[in-house]
């Protein structure tokens, strides 16, 4: 069951991103993003079953998406407003295709509002072996977690 949550969130994840945003993932695999200040964005799901996703990425990542969900010139400047609601709305996305995804679409489930967190330092990219993707996105380097509640 764990590979298959993990199969279904790296699904998910890269066709949001790409029918939603037109961005693409790109196989790099991870390196130190020195520089960078990093996100971490939570959405809960509840119904038959409950559960959370939490992204990790960096705000570079997250002005990327915001530029591309608004239809902004690259360059033309992001808040960092328009970049949290973004990526807030981003996980709506993945969290709703998830949920269908993951347990049907008979069952109803409540979302929660996502909330992004600024984050301290540079995650540790580990392989935790629990229901967790890691992509690269244009070179930049997302984590997206399932908990179960």
């Amino acid at each position: 069951m764990q590979q298959q949550l993990t199969a279904t969130l790296t699904t998910v994840l890269s066709d949001v991103l790409a029918d939603l945003a037109f961005m693409f993932t790109d196989g790099e695999e991870f390196s130190e993003q020195s520089g960078e200040s990093w996100i971490e964005t939570s959405i809960g799901y509840k119904g038959s079953v409950g559960g959370e996703l939490r992204l990790v990425c960096t705000r570079t990542f997250a002005n990327q998406l915001a530029e591309n969900l608004l239809g902004v010139d690259p360059g033309d400047g992001i808040s960092e407003q328009e970049s949290s609601d973004a990526v807030r709305e981003f996980m709506n996305v993945v969290c709703g295709q998830f949920v269908t995804a993951a347990h049907g679409v008979v069952d109803v489930f409540n979302l929660t509002i996502p909330t992004v967190t600024e984050l301290e330092e540079q995650p540790f990219v580990e392989d935790c072996g629990d229901e967790v993707t890691q992509l690269s996105v244009d070179g930049q380097w997302l984590q997206l977690r399932h908990l179960q509640s």
